[in-house]
């Protein structure tokens, strides 16, 4: 199996990347985001990996961080989810947003990616429930009340480039201290802050 692989960001395209190893081009298929992949073209990027063979086809998918691999196979092992469906739902929420939702049965997040209508999403959280929450991949819990406000400041992040496991790290650590319910101006802009300060997941 093939853990990772680290080269020069050669090419990105929607869904899939090209990477330069050694002498070899490598394609791998990636979460639908690209927007801050373009920006390192030309830089050495590491990309943690999973290998799909099936008869005729050979896929090799490729992920930024090891907790979305770790919960794109959980995901590919429910009945119905292939690979595709694994990187729908990886490329419109972040790995903390899934699990939360899987956790707390939030049927209409996980609809929010394309392909997972309420069936699938329903057949996600039975079959899963217990194994991510028994993993270390949920973020801290979103406090009472928030929800809106933390989804809405999420989804502002990825709207201005970011990925996101980038956007939903950065809400949740603006979250970190405050108390009450801030509204997602507020979160916002200290997430913003954050990843202006450097804090943002390092590629």
């Amino acid at each position: 199996m093939i853990e990772y692989l680290r080269g020069k960001l050669v090419a990105v395209y929607p869904g899939r990347i090209v990477l330069e190893v050694g002498a070899a081009g490598v394609t791998l298929e990636i979460p639908e985001e690209t927007g801050r992949l373009e920006q390192l073209i030309g830089s050495e990027v590491l990309f943690y990996t999973r290998l799909i063979f099936r008869e005729d086809d050979l896929r090799l998918i490729g992920f930024q961080a090891a907790d979305e691999r770790d919960l794109f196979n959980l995901i590919t092992g429910v009945s119905g989810f292939g690979p595709r469906l694994g990187l729908a739902l990886l490329g419109s929420l972040s790995v903390a947003q899934i699990c939360t939702a899987i956790i707390r049965e939030d049927i209409p997040t996980l609809c929010h990616a394309p392909g997972v209508g309420q069936k699938m999403a329903q057949r996600l959280i039975f079959e899963l429930k217990e194994k991510v929450s028994q993993l270390q991949l949920v973020a801290e819990p979103v406090p009472g009340g928030t929800d809106s406000s933390y989804l809405e400041a999420v989804e502002a992040l990825q709207g201005l480039g970011y990925s996101p496991a980038e956007a939903a790290e950065a809400v949740n650590k603006a979250l970190a201290g405050e108390e009450g319910a801030p509204s997602s101006e507020v979160l916002l802009k200290k997430a913003l802050n954050l990843l202006a300060g450097g804090h943002q997941r390092g590629h």
